[in-house]
């Protein structure tokens, strides 16, 4: 009995002390003051304790087509880049900010943890990744500063952010900008399927090689993607327009045209003007294949004159996406986006 009463006077003291511990203000809560060793382990087990029961009965769906790609890619930059990077950043004022800090999510597991991936890095280990994305994207996570996204983006959205998620650590600064890019009035609200009516055919990008692999495959694709430029320069409408798929999707200026005869009735003849009396200048090329589909991206300076008028010197990225077709290799999707050109700077010399 007495045994029972030191008990109960000990849990009451210390039930006192601790509320007397939360309404003393003792305990730092800014930011920029790390939680204690004992206080974080408790924290980063309970949400990866949680989470991996949480996500247990999740079913990830296929994450190959190239349409997830570019519209998880344009979300990702609009709503994750501010916190989780982008390719070539170490850190920003939000992120380094944040605490606790947000993964990295440009590079890879094996980049944050040499030895393996981690839980609770923000890439999950290979098994459940994909799925633990998927439930951190749509859930969100309490006192970190990790949005619940599920209220305001359906499942399709959010898989195709994870989609882009696979594929961001793998991707140079150009690249990621170029299938970042959103289309003029695109909010991300189109569903994404995979080849039905009205819709692109899927391209199974998983399995290419690494960039700058140059296979038999890829320098065809190289060889389209500068038949087609050729073609545009030359002033040869139906020349370029022969390497294009019907169902071509092309982003230029700030808009998208979504086959061959709609880009035939608009940007063509204004971009074989354009190309006919400028300079282009190739200064990076990458490419890469899975068999029957290929990528090329494309770094150029081109100097030339606007419709205006006006001098024009800026760095134009081209990605193209293709496919092998009965009657060859075809571009089934084009990307385009520019900047002013700035020349690089000297690597000083002793």
């Amino acid at each position: 009995m007495k045994t029972l009463k030191v008990l109960l006077a000990t849990g009451l003291l210390a039930g006192l002390g601790g509320f007397g511990f939360l309404y003393s203000g003792w305990y730092p809560m800014g930011a920029d003051v790390p939680h204690n060793a004992p206080t974080y382990w408790a924290l980063d087990t309970l949400r990866e304790r949680s989470i991996a029961r949480s996500i247990r009965d999740i079913e990830v769906p296929p994450l190959d087509n190239p349409q997830m790609l570019l519209a998880g890619g344009a979300d990702y930059n609009d709503m994750c880049a501010g916190c989780h990077l982008k390719p070539g950043e170490i850190d920003n004022e939000i992120s380094q900010g944040l605490y606790p800090r947000p993964p990295n999510l440009a590079i890879s597991a094996e980049a944050h943890h040499p030895a393996g991936g981690n839980e609770g890095d923000g890439h999950g280990i290979a098994k459940n990744g994909a799925a633990r994305q998927f439930w951190i994207i749509k859930h969100g996570i309490k006192a970190s500063g990790m949005a619940a996204f599920g209220k305001t983006h359906d499942d399709a959205r959010i898989w195709a952010m994870v989609a882009f998620l696979q594929k961001l650590p793998t991707l140079t600064p150009s690249q990621y900008q170029i299938l970042t890019a959103r289309a003029e009035g695109d909010m991300g609200h189109e569903e994404h399927g995979s080849g039905g009516e009205g819709e692109h055919d899927g391209m199974d990008m998983s399995g290419m090689s690494p960039s700058g692999v140059n296979t038999e495959a890829a320098r065809m694709a190289q060889d389209v993607v500068d038949a087609f430029q050729t073609a545009l320069k030359s002033g040869d409408a139906r020349a370029a327009l022969a390497w294009l798929a019907p169902d071509v999707l092309i982003y230029e200026g700030g808009g998208a045209e979504r086959s061959r005869n709609e880009y035939a009735a608009h940007h063509l003849q204004a971009d074989m003007a354009f190309l006919k009396t400028s300079r282009a200048e190739r200064l990076k090329r990458s490419s890469g294949d899975s068999g029957d589909a290929a990528w090329v991206t494309t770094e150029m300076r081109v100097r030339g004159k606007s419709s205006k008028g006006s001098d024009i010197d800026v760095l134009s990225a081209e990605t193209a996406l293709l496919r092998k077709t009965p009657q060859g290799w075809r571009i089934t999707h084009l990307h385009w986006s520019s900047q002013d050109y700035k020349a690089p700077t000297p690597t000083p010399t002793n």
